[in-house]
């Protein structure tokens, strides 16, 4: 039972974990139904949805390198603050845009804001974490982050899947709320991971200083296939929400719980599952994880009823457990102590990058291939295995880091 509990974190790691319990709560109020938005109010097709959710989510990773850099020079805890204080006022104007019937450009504008902050507070928070915790723990640390989120994921899809049956500008003024919650439990409870000696902010970083973790080659190619599988991780969110709705017929009070499932499963298992997670088999674990992906995407492909779905979303919940807090681990245990911030905000750009190419990959499969097709999510499945693939070469090779 010990291990289904996390013990022995500092307050501001659990100020951390509340905040991400609020934020996760807001976001998955609003998300997880803005496909639905654009594709059945404004009847946009899902290869343009994709291109959209695609743009803001690309132009949020590239920012989220220098807001990396930002949390190495200003601090951890002030870029946090602020990131989510402006991702308030941008999820309030959404809504107000939203209940006025603005132009689809304004909320694609509004979109790229709210990527580009939260893509600010990721490379910020990760990096907190890894100054307060020691390497072995680091794991089920960024686990408990995940409990936070997906606690939030367990609440939020229920009550935006009936919200989005009456006004959809509700679900993204109830989004900004939590925000400005989540801010305030940060000022409060949280502070400063680094030291005033600690930080750089001597020196005035340059472009190229700033991609300099491209430079690190081995960094770069676990970078490059950490893509390959949150593309295939964000398939759950966007893609998934309209396949299940549209084509294999379930309501959207039924994808609220779907969603919610995936959010209590990694609340009740996550910790134990990273615990069993050694230090120096994290790349094995990967490997695994990827592969676990893979047979539940494609499970998906051949479902026929909601019940059929819970079963996916269950392997599915589990391949997401083991491969999101060993990225984010594995990442900060080979990234430069120096520049810790930068190097994570560069493998931020992996983890946005993928979640933005994810809605266009499955936007241009679910306009290609009509009806419940095998070849979306046998398509999907093969992201993953070329990302499990990678970890064992990646793993292959000599180093002298785990």
């Amino acid at each position: 039972m010990h291990q289904l509990i996390p013990r022995g974190y500092p307050r501001d790691i659990w100020a951390v974990f509340l905040s991400r319990v609020v934020t996760a709560i807001g976001f998955s109020i609003s998300m997880p139904y803005l496909s639905l938005y654009f594709h059945n109010e404004l009847g946009i097709s899902m290869t343009v949805v994709g291109t959209i959710l695609m743009s803001a989510s690309a132009v949020g990773a590239l920012l989220g390198i220098y807001g990396g850099e930002l949390s190495d020079r200003m601090g951890r805890r002030w870029v946090m603050v602020r990131a989510l204080l402006w991702r308030s006022f941008v999820f309030m104007l959404m809504a107000y845009v939203i209940a006025r019937n603005a132009d689809i450009y304004i909320i694609v504008g509004l979109l790229i804001l709210n990527s580009a902050f939260g893509s600010f507070f990721i490379p910020a928070s990760t990096s907190y974490v890894a100054d307060l915790t020691r390497e072995e723990r680091r794991t089920s640390a960024y686990g408990l982050l995940r409990i936070g989120g997906n606690l939030g994921w367990a609440l939020g899809p229920v009550i935006g899947g009936f919200i989005a049956t009456i006004d959809y500008a509700y679900l993204f003024l109830l989004t900004g709320v939590c925000m400005l919650i989540a801010t305030s439990i940060l000022l409060k409870f949280s502070k400063e991971s680094l030291s005033e000696s600690a930080l750089v902010r001597r020196e005035k970083a340059s472009i190229r200083e700033m991609l300099s973790a491209a430079r690190d080659k081995r960094f770069l190619v676990f970078v490059i296939i950490c893509l390959i599988i949150f593309i295939a991780w964000g398939q759950l969110i966007f893609p998934f929400a309209v396949y299940a709705v549209n084509r294999v017929g379930i309501t959207k009070t039924q994808l609220g719980v779907l969603f919610s499932l995936n959010g209590l499963m990694v609340v009740v298992f996550q910790y134990f599952t990273t615990s069993l997670v050694p230090l120096k088999r994290q790349l094995t674990a990967l490997c695994i994880g990827s592969l676990v992906y893979a047979v539940g995407y494609f499970t998906v492909g051949v479902a026929t009823s909601f019940v059929f779905l819970i079963g996916s979303v269950v392997v599915i919940t589990v391949g997401e457990m083991i491969v999101s807090p060993t990225t984010m681990s594995y990442a900060s245990i080979i990234a430069d102590p120096a520049h810790k911030g930068r190097y994570l905000g560069f493998f931020n750009v992996s983890h946005s990058l993928g979640w933005s190419l994810a809605p266009q990959v499955g936007g241009i499969l679910l306009d290609t291939f009509t009806g419940r097709s095998l070849f979306i999510w046998g398509i999907i499945s093969g992201f993953s295995v070329i990302a499990a693939i990678g970890f064992f070469l990646f793993k292959s090779e000599k180093s002298p880091r785990y």
